[in-house]
């Protein structure tokens, strides 16, 4: 069967996110010629339609986009050319596969989260037909994804490879997600600030983020380039989590300190008694009389509680922490990446220069 893949649309666009954009239309078709396959009803088939084009390619996009990037680094560094329309139209399907899966989070986490509003507009949830019927949407996000790799890599050797890829990045990333939402008890009367450590950060920040956010998209780029080198497979890894970390922490800086005009949303991390890197910092640096000021106001839904939180940021110089931390992490990012030999440096430099020092 030969897909009808867009390949005039992306032969005339004239960088990789408009190529990838134009794969997202017939992504989203099949889908719901899928859904007509198993009986649906055209009002079922709609909701899901405008579900998806509200929930999925909103974003900064640059999870799927990097798939392309990737494939197209190790195939100049294997065969000297370029990716071909087709190559870049099939390389854009399991792009869009981590997006439709970053967009099955977000609409439970914003669930989760009772978050407000997401890539600038209110979240799904919030819409007054939808609530919690957001709920079963996010299921739907995610068995697409399942549904558009069996479609166009069925046949291919490496299905299976990619299919345990998936699973075991969607299981770690939720792993990663309990343990942020069990940072805390809801029901408890006073926070226990002893549960934001570190390491417990480290470890919700490389489950809940780095694997999806930086591993899965250079990991698919290599299946599909045939890198078979477990060495490879590791070292990826190693260095994806050490930028996972980096991006998770900045992430934290911009809900705080950054302009949500620019950032498409609200920051509301410390409302949300988040273990955010931000707290755990000031936790390693408070006086006792500091850190009553973090037990009496972190975690409070209460605008002059998160004004006193962030007046401690500013009095323990926060802001200079993570800049500090910046640099040297950046250091440490380009130290591991002087010693990368199993595979194209370039393919971790175009991750990096997209993280780096972003405003959102």
């Amino acid at each position: 069967m030969t897909m009808a893949y867009p390949l005039a649309e992306i032969a005339k666009a004239d960088n990789d996110k408009d190529k990838f954009l134009a794969v997202y239309p017939m992504l989203r078709d099949e889908m719901l010629e899928h859904m007509k396959e198993n009986e649906m009803p055209d009002a079922a088939i709609e909701w899901c339609k405008t579900m998806m084009d509200y929930t999925v390619p909103g974003g900064k996009l640059n999870r799927g986009v990097t798939v392309v990037a990737v494939h197209r680094t190790l195939t100049k560094a294997n065969e000297d050319r370029d990716l071909t329309d087709l190559e870049v139209a099939k390389a854009a399907v399991l792009g869009w596969a981590i997006e439709f899966l970053q967009a099955f989070f977000l609409v439970a986490d914003d669930v989760m989260d009772a978050s407000k509003t997401r890539r600038g507009q209110p979240c799904w949830y919030k819409l007054p037909h939808v609530k919690n019927i957001a709920i079963n949407d996010s299921f739907l996000l995610e068995s697409y994804v399942f549904t558009m790799i069996k479609k166009h890599f069925g046949k291919e050797e490496f299905y299976l490879q990619l299919l345990e890829l998936f699973l075991q990045v969607i299981q770690q990333t939720e792993f990663g997600q309990l343990l942020d939402l069990t940072s805390q008890d809801e029901d408890a009367e006073e926070i226990d600030l002893t549960k934001f450590t570190l390491e417990r950060y480290q470890k919700i920040v490389k489950y809940k983020t780095a694997f999806y956010t930086f591993y899965l998209p250079v990991a698919i780029g290599m299946i599909t380039s045939r890198v078979t080198s477990d060495d490879a497979y590791d070292l990826a890894k190693d260095i994806c989590c050490q930028m996972g970390e980096y991006f998770q922490i900045q992430d934290d800086y911009l809900d705080c300190y950054g302009d949500p005009s620019v950032i498409g949303k609200v920051g509301t991390d410390i409302q949300d008694n988040k273990c955010s890197w931000l707290v755990v910092q000031a936790l390693d640096r408070v006086s006792d009389e500091q850190r009553k000021i973090l037990e009496d106001n972190y975690g409070q839904w209460d605008d002059e509680k998160v004004k006193k939180v962030k007046e401690l940021y500013a009095e323990l110089d926060i802001e200079k922490i993570f800049k500090d931390y910046e640099e040297q992490s950046y250091k440490n990012i380009q130290e591991a990446l002087d010693k990368v030999t199993l595979m194209p440096r370039d393919v971790f430099e175009l991750l990096l220069k997209k993280i780096y020092k972003r405003s959102k």
